[in-house]
């Protein structure tokens, strides 16, 4: 599937790049604001100047180094995506129990399908439902997926993968799937 990934992305620089893309895929953590759910986000690094203290002298100096910058549920919600079909949030933390959460997000910008994970996830499985999710969904080539095939496509991937670990569902069990 043609596309651009994009390595310690600013927030602008993703919002810039979601408003041509169909689909968008997320390889990062994400955090809940519980007393302000509108704030919870996806946890992106850009690179900026970091102000670190200095042990030769009191003060403190600047490096280029990552800063954290936080892709907030308000954010994403605020644009109108219209190309949006599928997003991917292979986050740490991307849903809580909260109404408003990052997937809502997603879909109130436009997408009509979110996969995302009610818990944190670990990363080799995360790498291996990715994977097999994408194989299946794009098996007949990437301009020939529907709606129908995104929740078929999950459903499969966490079959293999549950196949391989049985005696472990929080591995596996987290992924869910809103959309139509």
């Amino acid at each position: 599937m043609p596309g651009e990934g994009m390595v310690q992305p600013s927030v602008g620089q993703v919002l810039s790049h979601l408003e041509g893309c169909s689909v968008a895929h997320f390889a990062c953590h994400g955090t809940t604001d519980p007393l302000d759910p509108s704030k919870s986000g996806l946890i992106l690094q850009r690179q900026g100047q970091v102000s670190t203290a200095n042990d030769e002298q009191d003060g403190c100096r600047e490096t280029a180094g990552l800063i954290q910058d936080r892709l907030t549920v308000i954010m994403i919600s605020e644009m109108d995506l219209k190309h949006a079909k599928l997003a991917y949030l292979s986050a740490v933390e991307n849903l809580s129990d909260e109404v408003i959460h990052v997937v809502s997000g997603f879909h109130v910008a436009g997408f009509s399908h979110v996969v995302g994970c009610l818990w944190p996830s670990n990363d080799r499985v995360c790498v291996e439902v990715a994977r097999l999710f994408y194989s299946s969904l794009f098996a007949q080539g990437w301009r020939k997926w529907n709606d129908g095939k995104v929740a078929w496509a999950l459903r499969e991937a966490l079959m293999v993968v549950r196949a391989d670990d049985m005696t472990m569902p929080l591995n596996w069990a987290q992924y869910v799937h809103y959309g139509m």
